[in-house]
């Protein structure tokens, strides 16, 4: 789908075109007995369409519908539109807006009873709701477009095409330059989808228990019960098909110097080749565009101190003919570069308008609007470069250039020393010193002793250096050089020694019980000094721990029911100790809702929740009234813990147990559960 030029008349897109090439328009036009649009739709009738003041709140590119009656006498209707509207229903400017819409509408069903409907542009399924009167009925309507004025694009994303057309194969044919005609029932073409039968869905038909009995719309195709099922392939239709090309002008820029006088650049373009393209405004003759494959383009001169406030373009191949007005700005010649050894931002721009000489000025990018000096160098000192530039022109002007960037490369980061962490220790133990986390390119490694009993270092070169600690309470002080890119660095790090410590004591935590799928924390403690906490799984499903380091680490439970078991491990100077825990599910609550089978289309129709959610849990259906047996499908639950299983045509058929058992890849099962057969 595109969306053509917008329309100088009213404000809407001329056309929009289909993935087929087909151009619809809007059609206004209150004479024109195919336009959908009277004369009752206007504020006063007995005038001409004008805008805003007398125009219909609503028209249509495109309008499809269709409708039948139920077996209760009551009315189902389908609209398919490409509507034009207003934001708040009142034709005014800046307030237009285009959406597709699907609506469905029925009456006279049975409620709480779901319906299957089908359409050319999909299928839908509808529970009916209950009407209060011991009805069901189905009021469903999808409009996709923009809620603001003029988001045009946006109706491109509904479900709304390719556009319908009246069957070319069944007379009468459509009126020339029409799609069809709104006050005619006809078969239509177009649809895309293809039904269960590998037929297009060029019909309306509505799926139900009993909606065909008595219905004069009973569905007599093949395959289908028409108890349960009316069905139409008539439509009335209304949409033109566009002969406008339509014109859109990308640039309208001028020229003025004292050598050169007056210049004007218009590029436009079209939607169709060989469009005839003229250009028209005060100070200048009318001039033809020259190009082809739909790109316009002339240059032409004007008399007069400035340039036209406004220039006229239009396409007179086009019947009416399609306008564009615009405003002529000046051309901005720009240039950007950021050095990288100065940081200066060196931005070079003129102004095609040399003889008014507008101001320029660089748009906001963090330091607020920047006025460009009148030798057109602006210098500005920056810690960063941005990609790029927007230069903006008193006269109209804007131009976004991308930063070239020259100097020299940044370099690494420079080194960073990191001694470790602060320690306690024992008389007489193998300490080692980590210097493992200093960063940045790193050429050598050189620890030294500041103070404190002195001692012998063993690998003083190295990121781990040890050395045996000295039988007396002291603290040691050492300090680590690293030297690199940006060094050298130094950092320090205390080391006490002390006598005697206990053994610390490890404290996973009570086992706890939690449901399958939840963020589970393990808040580990412990007694007597602590350097070090670990966390680590020893059995049950793998899981991800999260700060497994720290006393109190987090992990999600697997989408099953299972017991997992985790110890936490305490270091300090007296020892090591550890602890275990258990992490148990509840077990999985596992429901059917719903277990039919419907013998007339072979129908399978099973539903159900688990309070276990997510695409992971796997539901396996058996037939039989026990699980593992026969299996009949596999189905996920989704985000809000529902499952469903519905197939028509199936070549599967119950067996003589006339039920069905469930079984969860979460552990959850359901045996034997009554399937109910029905016609």
């Amino acid at each position: 789908m595109e969306v053509g030029p917008i329309n100088a008349f009213d404000g809407f897109p001329i056309w929009y075109k289909d993935e087929n090439g087909l151009r619809l328009q809007l059609n206004v036009d209150p004479t024109d007995p195919f336009s959908g649009i009277t004369p009752a739709d206007l504020p006063d009738p007995s005038q001409p369409v004008s805008f805003p003041n007398n125009y219909p709140g609503e028209a249509f590119y495109m309008q499809a519908e269709a409708e039948m009656t139920t077996g209760t006498g009551e009315r189902a209707r389908l609209v398919l539109a490409l509507e034009a509207a207003f934001v708040n229903e009142v034709p005014r400017d800046d307030e237009q807006v285009v959406f597709g819409r699907v609506r469905i509408r029925v009456a006279g069903l049975q409620p709480n009873i779901e319906y299957t409907v089908t359409h050319p542009y999909g299928v839908d399924t509808f529970i009916a709701e209950p009407d209060g009167e011991g009805f069901g009925e189905i009021n469903f309507t999808e409009d996709i477009g923009g809620l603001n004025g003029g988001e045009f694009h946006l109706a491109l994303n509904s479900r709304v095409h390719p556009f319908l057309q009246w069957d070319p194969s069944v007379a009468p044919s459509a009126p020339e330059g029409y799609i069809g005609n709104p006050a005619v029932l006809h078969p239509i073409v177009g649809s895309l989808f293809t039904d269960r039968f590998g037929q297009p869905q060029n019909y309306f038909r509505i799926e139900g228990p009993g909606i065909g009995i008595g219905s004069p719309d009973r569905s007599t195709t093949p395959g289908i019960n028409g108890d349960n099922c009316i069905e139409t392939n008539n439509f009335t239709l209304l949409g033109k098909i566009s002969t406008i090309s339509g014109v859109d002008v990308t640039r309208a820029t001028y020229t003025q110097n004292e050598s050169l006088g007056g210049l004007l650049d218009v590029f436009a373009t079209s939607d169709d080749t060989a469009q005839t393209i003229n250009v028209t405004g005060t100070g200048f003759n009318s001039t033809l565009l020259q190009g082809s494959d739909g790109q316009y383009f002339t240059r032409l001169r004007y008399t007069g101190a400035r340039p036209p406030s406004t220039i006229t373009v239009t396409n007179l191949s086009d019947n009416p003919n399609s306008i564009k007005e615009v405003v002529p700005v000046d051309f901005i010649t720009a240039s950007a570069n950021y050095d990288t050894d100065t940081q200066d931002l060196i931005i070079t721009a003129t102004s095609s308008d040399s003889i008014g000489a507008p101001i320029l000025s660089i748009a906001d990018f963090g330091l607020g609007e920047i006025i460009i000096p009148s030798d057109g160098i602006s210098t500005t000192n920056l810690t960063f470069a941005p990609a790029v530039v927007t230069i903006n022109s008193t006269a109209g002007g804007i131009s976004s250039i991308p930063v070239s960037v020259t100097g020299s490369p940044d370099g690494p980061i420079p080194v960073a020393s990191n001694a470790g962490e602060d320690e306690t220790v024992i008389f007489g133990s193998t300490v080692t010193l980590n210097g493992s986390n200093s960063t940045g390119v790193i050429t050598s490694f050189s620890w030294t002793q500041l103070s404190g009993t002195p001692i012998t270092l063993t690998g003083s070169n190295t990121p781990t250096p040890t050395f045996i600690a000295p039988n007396s309470t002291t603290t040691l002080v050492f300090e680590l050089t690293v030297e690199g890119e940006g060094g050298p660095s130094r950092d320090t790090v205390n080391i006490s020694v002390i006598e005697f410590a206990p053994i610390p004591i490890a404290i996973a935590g009570p086992d706890q019980t939690v449901s399958i799928g939840s963020v589970v924390t393990l808040a580990g403690n412990a007694t007597g000094s602590v350097t070090n906490y670990q966390w680590e799984q020893i059995s049950g499903f793998p899981v991800q721990l999260t700060n497994a380091n720290t006393s109190t680490a987090t992990f999600t439970f697997p989408a099953q029911s299972t017991t997992l078991s985790f110890r936490l491990t305490v270091s300090g100077p007296g020892g090591t100790s550890s602890d275990d825990i258990q992490i148990t599910s509840f077990p999985e609550n596992l429901t059917v809702t719903r277990a039919e089978f419907r013998t007339g289309e072979a129908e399978w129709r099973i539903t159900g929740t688990s309070n276990v959610i997510g695409p992971e849990v796997i539901i396996s259906i058996y037939i039989g009234n026990v699980s593992g047996g026969r299996l009949l499908s596999q189905v996920s639950v989704d985000t809000l813990g529902e499952w469903e299983y519905r197939v028509e045509g199936s070549t599967v058929q119950p067996d003589e147990t006339r039920a069905i058992s469930i079984q969860s890849s979460s552990g959850g099962t359901l045996n034997n559960i009554p399937l109910n057969i029905r016609n």
